[in-house]
């Protein structure tokens, strides 16, 4: 092996690929062109920053002579060092994708597969479903972000249908009452009932557009005639008719989920099977490696309606928001770690004053560093590289610990593999 590319125990610069999605912020809106200090072409779409090794927009790592090399060749070179032996031995790579996304539209109503679901969606069809990994994911919300995240509760469902009769006429009556007449109806029940309404309403959709447009219309222009101030799901449904238009089943659904709204710093973990979309705004995310999603509606994309009935998790909840349980210390850095069950990856953001610093103790596994905002410094063995806002890094699992230092105000997200 060359010296150019031998891994030692330091920090190495990322160059990471955008993602041009049609739904992502343009002109003086796009957040990704602010955060990585470039004027935006205009008119163009900035949707992701992917920061990873999955082959459909990989990183690449600044080796020491300048020279860029692919971020998973890199790795393969000497996979002990890079992901260190529990990590290697499980995943075989780097086993987190991490993101910035940012939403200036909907993105599609969706839901993720689990192991077994995705490697069998990507034998029937790997051209839209590329890999065979599952793909839990978080998401941080930078300044905010509204979502639809899972089933309302059950009551709040039977209210909706009551709310909007031409929901329920098109679901078809006698599947509805029968539906919300059932007496007291336990939790697994209640995940019963609500997939086959949801089922119903997809297979009439699929069935009979032409119907699904003329009752979208119907209940656009009730709400457009009505006087009293709308719910912020009509607003939204009113809003997305105009973009999609009334024969995409997204706009019933819509009424369906919980809207959940975030602000800076507050998290959502996302399980396998749970129906949500991205409505606006600026998050990181954080995943499995996989780009399989099992789109529904609010897209041009490709819909799998039959799959997604397969998939998806009909349970009733309410989404727990996650705030990552701040501290502060006496130096002024205040650390959040998001944590869930998934065992490919750990969030952590750290907000320093000028000058403060924080020790950290990596141990035997990768991580990944992004500046959201300010300038630190990492330090190492008594070396030291300045990131500003929008720079980032791999910590090889060799490097086993490591400083962060403000050089002015910061904040910055770093992507862990949890300790195994």
């Amino acid at each position: 092996m060359s010296e150019l590319t031998q891994m030692t125990a330091r920090p190495y610069r990322l160059h990471n690929q955008i993602q041009n999605y049609a739904w992502g912020t343009r002109d003086n809106d796009a957040f990704i062109p602010h955060l990585l200090q470039f004027d935006p072409e205009p008119g163009v779409p900035y949707a992701e920053l992917w920061m990873g090794t999955h082959p459909k927009a990989p990183s690449q790592v600044e080796l020491p002579d300048g020279s860029l090399m692919l971020l998973h060749d890199w790795i393969a070179q000497e996979p002990r060092a890079a992901l260190g032996r529990a990590v290697n031995a499980r995943f075989g790579g780097l086993p987190f994708l991490f993101k910035v996304l940012s939403a200036g539209q909907s993105l599609s109503i969706q839901a993720h597969p689990t192991k077994a679901q995705a490697e069998t969606l990507h034998e029937l069809d790997p051209a839209h479903y590329p890999d065979d990994n599952h793909k839990p994911e978080i998401a941080i919300a930078l300044d905010h972000l509204t979502a639809l995240m899972g089933f309302k509760p059950f009551e709040e469902l039977v209210a909706a249908f009551a709310r909007y009769p031409e929901i329920a006429d098109f679901v078809g009556r006698d599947t509805v009452n029968c539906t919300i007449t059932t007496t007291t109806p336990s939790e697994p029940i209640k995940a019963t009932l609500t997939r086959e309404l949801f089922a119903e309403l997809i297979r009439h959709a699929i069935e009979d557009p032409v119907a699904l447009g003329a009752a979208v219309d119907a209940l656009a222009q009730r709400l457009t005639a009505a006087h009293e101030h709308p719910e912020e799901a009509e607003t939204l449904f009113l809003e997305l008719r105009e973009r999609y238009g009334s024969q995409d089943i997204g706009l019933f659904a819509l009424f369906l989920f919980n809207i959940v709204h975030l602000k800076a710093g507050e998290g959502l973990f996302t399980e396998a099977g749970v129906p949500h979309a991205y409505l606006k705004g600026n998050i990181i995310e954080c995943m499995a490696s996989s780009d399989n999603v099992v789109r529904v509606g609010l897209t041009p994309k490709f819909r799998d309606a039959a799959a997604l009935i397969k998939i998806v998790d009909t349970a009733p909840r309410i989404p727990e928001i996650l705030d990552g349980n701040p501290t502060t210390q006496p130096s002024g850095v205040t650390t959040a770690n998001y944590t869930g069950p998934a065992p490919e990856f750990e969030m952590a953001r750290l907000v320093l004053p000028a000058g403060a610093h924080l020790d950290v103790t990596k141990g035997d596994r990768p991580a990944v560093v992004l500046v959201i905002r300010g300038s630190v410094d990492l330090l190492w063995d008594g070396q030291r590289d300045t990131y500003a806002q929008g720079a980032s890094a791999f910590l090889p699992a060799c490097l086993d610990s490591y400083t962060v230092r403000a050089t002015e105000d910061a904040e910055v997200m770093i992507a862990n593999v949890p300790v195994v």
